[in-house]
C-alpha cells in the first residue's frame, strides 16, 4: 500500500480524413502510454491536486496541458513543492537526483506532447492510487 503515482499520455484517433490504426480488426479510438511513474511523492502529489482539482483528492484523472506541465517543472527546480501527507504516502526526497528525475519525466512529458502527429489529438493525465 502506498502513494502510486502515473503520468500517462493519450492519443486520440481522429476519423475524419484518416483511417484510424486498426488493433484485433477493430479502429483504435484511444491509446494510453506511460510516461512516468512516481512512488510516495507526496509533495508532487499535494501540488498537482492543489493547483489543477482544486486541491479535491480523489484518485481522478487530472489533465494536464502544457501550461500545467511548465508550472509543476517550476515548483520541482525551485524546490516550492507543499509539505503534504497523507495516510501511507510516505515521505518526498528532496535530493538532487530526485528533482533531476522528476524534471526528465515531465521535460518527457511535454516533449510528447508538443510533438505534432497527424490525425492524433493528445492529452497528458496524471492519477494516483492509494
Amino acid at each position: 500500500m502506498g502513494l502510486d503515482m502515473y503520468l500517462h499520455g493519450r492519443k486520440f484517433y481522429r476519423s475524419t480524413g484518416r483511417q484510424r490504426p486498426q488493433e484485433d480488426g477493430f479502429d483504435v479510438v484511444q491509446k494510453d502510454l506511460d510516461l512516468g511513474y512516481w512512488r510516495k511523492h507526496p509533495n508532487l502529489h499535494g501540488f498537482i491536486v492543489d493547483e489543477f482539482a482544486n486541491s479535491m483528492d480523489a484518485c481522478q484523472e487530472i489533465e494536464l496541458d502544457k501550461d500545467c506541465l511548465s508550472k509543476i517543472m517550476t515548483a520541482v527546480g525551485d524546490q516550492t513543492l507543499p509539505h503534504t501527507e497523507g495516510f501511507f504516502f510516505g515521505t518526498s526526497q528532496t535530493d538532487e537526483g530526485q528533482i533531476i528525475e522528476d524534471l526528465a519525466i515531465l521535460q518527457g512529458a511535454l516533449d510528447w506532447l508538443n510533438k505534432p502527429e497527424e490525425g492524433v489529438w493528445k492529452s497528458v493525465i496524471y492519477r494516483a492510487s492509494w
